[in-house]
C-alpha cells in the first residue's frame, strides 16, 4: 500500500509516518522499480504498536524501539514466487542488517517478505541464494567468524519456526539428519519444511549424527525416507559403508555439497541436487526409484506406470530427482 494507504488506516499523517520511518527506522518499505515506495501489513502491525505505546505515555524513541522488537505473527503471504525486484532488496537490507548485527532490522526484512509471499517462496527465492552468498564472502574471508555465525543464528531460529509442527501429518514419514561432525543444517531444515508442505512428516534429528543413531531411530519409527545431509568434503567417505548398509533396509538419500551421484550410487542412495524446495517437490512427487531402492511405502506410483502395474515394484529404470538439502559455507 502507499503511504497514503497506510495514512488511513491507522489514523496517523503521513507526514508523521515519514519522520518515523526517517528518524525511528519504524517502516521499511519496498520500493518499486519506479521508486514508488509500498507499505506492508508489517508496516501497519509497527506504526499500531508505536501509536498503542504512545498512547501509554512511552516516549517516542522507545516506542518505537519496542515496535521494531516485537515478534509479529502475522497471515503468511500467498504469492508463490518472489519477484527479483523485492527479493534483491530484501535480500540486501538483512544481509546489511546482519552484518551489523541488527537483529531487529534483518527481522524486519524478513518479516515483510513473509506477509506478501508465502513461506516456501521466500526460502526458495531468497533465504536459499542468501545462504550461498554467506558461504562465498566466508571462503573469500569477506566475512568474519562472529558474522556468519550471527547470521546463521538468525535463520536457523527463523526456520525453525517456519518448521513448528512439522512431526504431525497424516503422509508418508522422512527421518532427516546431518553426518557425523557435518554441523551445517540450514539447507536441511529448509527442505524438511518444504517437504512437510507437502504432507509428510519430518523427524529431525540435527547436526553431526552418527549412522548407527540414524538406524536405531528408524527401526523404532520405520520411516519412508531417509536423507542425510553432507556439506562439507572428507565428512561422507568414511561413512560409506555404514550409509550402504542403511540403504540395504531402508529407502535413502543423500545431498548437500560435499556429495555427488557417484558417491551416492555406491551407498546405494538417491542423490538429492539442486533447491531444496523443488526437491521437496520433486520427492512428493515421484512415483518411481531408481533401481535398487525400494519405494517408500508413502509413495505410491502413478497409476498407469509400470511400477503401478507391478503392483508398486521397483520400476526398471531410474528417474532423476534433483534437490538440495544443504547450503555450503553456512554453520549453526
Amino acid at each position: 500500500m502507499r503511504i497514503s494507504e497506510l495514512s488511513r488506516r491507522v489514523g496517523v499523517s503521513s507526514d508523521t509516518l515519514r519522520v518515523w520511518e526517517r528518524r525511528y527506522r519504524l517502516l521499511n518499505p519496498r520500493r518499486t522499480t519506479s521508486n514508488i515506495r509500498l507499505y506492508s501489513a508489517v508496516d501497519e502491525a509497527r506504526v499500531r504498536l508505536m501509536t498503542r505505546s504512545l498512547g501509554e505515555g512511552v516516549p517516542a524513541a522507545q516506542a518505537a524501539e519496542l515496535a521494531r522488537a516485537a515478534r509479529l505473527t502475522l497471515r503468511p503471504g500467498t504469492t508463490g514466487q518472489v519477484l527479483e525486484h523485492d527479493g534483491a532488496a530484501a535480500a540486501r537490507r538483512m544481509s546489511a542488517a546482519l552484518d551489523a548485527f541488527d537483529e531487529s532490522g534483518a527481522e524486519q526484512a524478513l518479516q515483510q517478505l513473509l506477509s506478501e509471499y508465502a513461506p516456501l517462496a521466500v526460502i526458495r527465492d531468497v533465504v536459499v541464494p542468501y545462504l550461498h552468498e554467506v558461504g562465498e564472502r566466508w571462503a573469500a574471508a569477506h566475512m568474519t567468524v562472529a558474522q556468519e555465525h550471527f547470521a546463521s543464528n538468525f535463520l536457523h531460529s527463523r526456520l525453525l519456526a517456519l518448521a513448528r509442527g512439522w512431526d504431525c501429518g497424516l503422509g508418508p514419514h522422512a527421518l532427516l539428519a546431518c553426518s557425523p561432525d557435518e554441523l551445517h543444517t540450514l539447507g536441511l531444515i529448509c527442505f524438511g519444511v518444504a517437504l512437510h508442505s507437502h504432507g509428510w512428516k519430518i523427524t529431525y534429528l540435527g547436526a553431526a549424527t552418527p549412522v548407527e543413531m540414524v538406524s536405531d531411530v528408524a527401526s523404532r519409527l520405520r520411516p519412508d525416507l531417509i536423507t542425510v545431509s553432507v556439506s562439507v568434503t572428507g565428512r561422507l567417505e568414511p561413512v560409506l559403508a555404514q550409509l550402504a548398509d542403511l540403504a540395504a533396509q531402508w529407502p535413502l538419500a543423500i545431498g548437500g555439497p560435499a556429495t555427488d551421484a557417484r558417491a551416492a550410487a555406491r551407498c546405494r542412495a538417491l542423490h538429492l541436487a539442486g533447491d531444496p524446495v523443488t526437491a521437496a517437490a520433486s520427492i512428493a512427487a515421484a512415483g518411481a526409484w531408481p533401481a535398487g531402492l525400494r519405494p517408500p511405502v508413502g509413495l505410491r506410483p502413478p497409476v498407469g506406470s509400470r511400477a503401478g502395474r507391478d503392483g508398486g515394484e521397483r520400476a526398471a529404470e531410474s528417474r532423476s530427482v534433483t534437490s538440495a538439502v544443504t547450503t555450503r559455507g553456512t554453520s549453526d
